[in-house]
């Protein structure tokens, strides 16, 4: 193809010594070596590809698929747009440790009613395992009792004692010794007893003793019942 005034590509005016006619495009580029070329195809790629690849890839196009690993860097991220969710748990180090809270109100008054009696005596031990004193418990629930005496031998001659706390299928047992008193020696035992219970209706708490026919005699007897909201009776 001529290239007469070089179609304006190359006005013949604006190149000396360049005779336009008879000039073709294949005689033009034919004198050009490939490096040259390749060389010309670089510059316009580095000049040109990064505008053209904005342009080109739609919006939201690149995802997770699309980076490398490891292509996203401290630098490239913006200071103060992560959220503690975008980390995982631990890799966060814990905060100081805050004020204390104000003091909430106080709770409703738990069942802590208690229940006592007692009977300061003297009350003869019965020769066969037998009620001495009771205490009457209003209401079902779950109780802790409590219960003591003091043994008096009223003569001279020893004896093993039996006495028990119950409350229904609950039992707490002591045996105490308590020796014969005469003119010029007096002694005496102290028993003592607990028993945690659950009653399902209203109930009686009962201190039983055996003097096994000595005269024998309980004095300060006493029985306690406290209600509680929960109850747990284990072995040790």
């Amino acid at each position: 193809m001529p290239l007469n005034g070089c179609h304006g590509l190359v006005p013949c005016q604006a190149v000396k010594d360049i005779d336009c006619k008879g000039v073709t495009m294949k005689s033009l580029f034919g004198k050009i070596s490939p490096a040259t070329v390749i060389a010309m195809i670089a510059l316009a790629v580095a000049l040109g590809g990064t505008s053209y690849a904005a342009v080109v890839l739609p919006k939201n196009s690149v995802g997770t698929k699309q980076l490398k690993k490891n292509a996203v860097t401290s630098v490239k991220v913006k200071n103060g747009s992560l959220l503690k969710a975008d980390f995982k748990a631990g890799q966060l180090p814990a905060g100081p440790r805050g004020a204390k809270g104000a003091t909430g109100n106080t709770g409703a008054t738990g069942p802590s009613d208690a229940f006592s009696a007692y009977l300061d005596g003297p009350v003869a031990l019965p020769s066969g395992l037998a009620t001495i004193a009771t205490l009457n418990l209003p209401d079902a629930g779950s109780y802790v009792i409590f219960a003591k005496a003091w043994l008096f031998d009223n003569v001279n001659s020893n004896v093993l004692t039996d006495c028990r706390l119950s409350a229904e299928g609950d039992t707490d047992q002591t045996r105490a010794t308590v020796e014969g008193n005469s003119g010029t020696v007096v002694t005496g035992a102290a028993v003592s007893f607990s028993v945690v219970h659950k009653f399902t209706a209203p109930g009686v708490a009962e201190l039983k003793c055996n003097g096994f026919g000595v005269n024998v005699s309980a004095n300060q007897i006493k029985i306690t019942a406290i209600k509680v909201a929960n109850l747990t009776n284990s072995a040790l």
